[in-house]
């Protein structure tokens, strides 16, 4: 119920900040896009007005383990660019442009808007229930260039991105005896789902270990499966999900306490990770034991 009640008092308190920083007036936000033209920049104070305040609350968030009201934090912004992310980026510029709103004013046009803004709501709902459909198709035309790239952590310990069956003959001629997939199903086409990525796996005499990690939900069962698996290992072991990121985080946690969190932090920045805001985490994790 407090959950519930702080729900409904930052949706008001971001409703009235569209409301009042104009963010609701489709004009306004198509002059901020019309940068070629008669380009309105006023809202460049709400977008800092938006920024500073989140970078405050990510900061004490790194120094926490858990959020105040309960649940897991958000996972940090994947680092790489990657098709899914221009395209998407593309489309919802192009959907901005056009109508002036994007999904929170679309929310609050729903009571003023007429029926435009009816109509754009429904639209951006029927957009959003077809795009799972499009990102698998986009992920099915993209694996065929494997995203594979070990990046060991440590000689034991690598991660990567999504892997493909073709990739898996390599990874044990690379010596790696066991693979772990932290990449839940509902994100990838059915030829690189769990249960077909451990068949190929196992037909070459690896041990498979599924154990998908959530965005922005890993658990403590994540880091002790992956744990088990590790310590249980007849050799080097190789981690995957989308970028690689999530298989990082579950080892920085695997280590709290036992390496120092600098060091870690530093380790995984190689490879294009940024795990600072993640200090608080992991030293949190370290003081639990």
């Amino acid at each position: 119920m407090r959950r519930t009640g702080f729900a409904a008092l930052a949706g008001a308190i971001f409703g009235a900040g569209l409301w009042v920083s104009g963010m609701t007036d489709t004009l306004k936000v198509q002059g901020w896009l019309d940068v070629f033209g008669q380009w309105d920049a006023t809202l460049a104070f709400v977008m800092s007005g938006a920024i500073v305040p989140m970078a405050v609350a990510w900061r004490v968030a790194a120094r926490m383990y858990h959020p105040v009201l309960g649940g897991p934090f958000p996972e940090p912004p994947r680092p790489e660019v990657g098709p899914k992310l221009v395209i998407g980026a593309v489309l919802f510029g192009m959907g901005w442009a056009l109508a002036g709103l994007c999904p929170g004013p679309a929310l609050a046009s729903a009571t003023y808007g007429g029926l435009g803004g009816l109509v754009f709501l429904l639209a951006m709902v029927a957009g959003m229930v077809a795009a799972p459909a499009l990102s698998r198709r986009i992920e099915t035309l993209t694996s065929r260039r494997s995203a594979m790239e070990i990046r060991a952590l440590t000689p034991d310990y690598a991660v990567s991105p999504q892997i493909d069956p073709s990739d898996l003959p390599a990874l044990k001629a690379a010596g790696y005896t066991t693979i772990i997939d932290n990449r839940p199903d509902g994100e990838i086409p059915t030829p690189l789902q769990a249960e077909a990525m451990k068949a190929a796996a196992e037909a070459l005499g690896l041990t498979f270990v599924i154990n998908p990690v959530l965005p922005g939900a890993m658990t403590a069962e994540n880091v002790a499966v992956q744990e088990q698996a590790v310590a249980g290992a007849t050799g080097p072991v190789f981690t995957y999900c989308a970028s690689g990121n999530r298989s990082a985080i579950v080892w920085m946690l695997m280590n709290a306490g036992k390496l120092p969190v600098d060091e870690m932090i530093a380790n995984t920045a190689r490879f294009g990770y940024n795990h600072a805001p993640l200090r608080g985490l992991i030293e949190a994790a370290a003081e639990q034991g």
